[in-house]
């Protein structure tokens, strides 16, 4: 007699999750621009803000800080699996556009604050609006934020 153990496909992320694991994750960035020496906090932030979705915790991959605090993840639609590096950076280049001006003091700053905020509130318009809660990030590297499941891992 065999054991049948239904297979749940990951649900979606809940939309305010996914805005606040964004938050901790810029809020991440900004503390090691101001924390460590310049040059070196703001383009540790900005390499942050690029790849932050393909860290690994505890063997789970996927994850930003951001997303590993509130139980989400990055997955690649197509093939079923957690974010590589080339998935984060694609679907982070929107937000990395804005991060990378900020090592530029003043003139920098100010041009990611009228790029960046911009280019976020797009975002988030997106995950609103779009009927699959993709944003533009996760269109241009096929992926997509799911709640991680306790019991099976993924």
């Amino acid at each position: 007699m065999f054991l049948v153990v239904p297979v749940h496909p990951p649900s979606r992320a809940n939309i305010f999750n996914r805005i606040l694991a964004k938050l901790i994750d810029l809020l991440f960035v900004f503390l090691l621009a101001y924390f460590l020496p310049y040059p070196m906090g703001p383009l540790c932030g900005f390499i942050y803000s690029i790849f932050g979705d393909a860290l690994s915790f505890n063997k789970r991959a996927g994850a930003s800080l951001g997303k590993r605090l509130l139980g989400l993840k990055v997955v690649q639609v197509l093939e079923k699996r957690p974010a590589y590096w080339k998935d984060a950076a694609l679907r982070n280049a929107p937000v990395g556009v804005a991060t990378f001006f900020a090592i530029i003091p003043v003139w920098g700053w100010l041009i990611a604050g009228l790029i960046g905020l911009p280019l976020m509130l797009i975002e988030v318009y997106l995950i609103l609006t779009v009927e699959t809660g993709h944003r533009l990030g996760d269109v241009m590297a096929d992926t997509e934020v799911v709640e991680v499941r306790k019991d099976s891992g993924v």
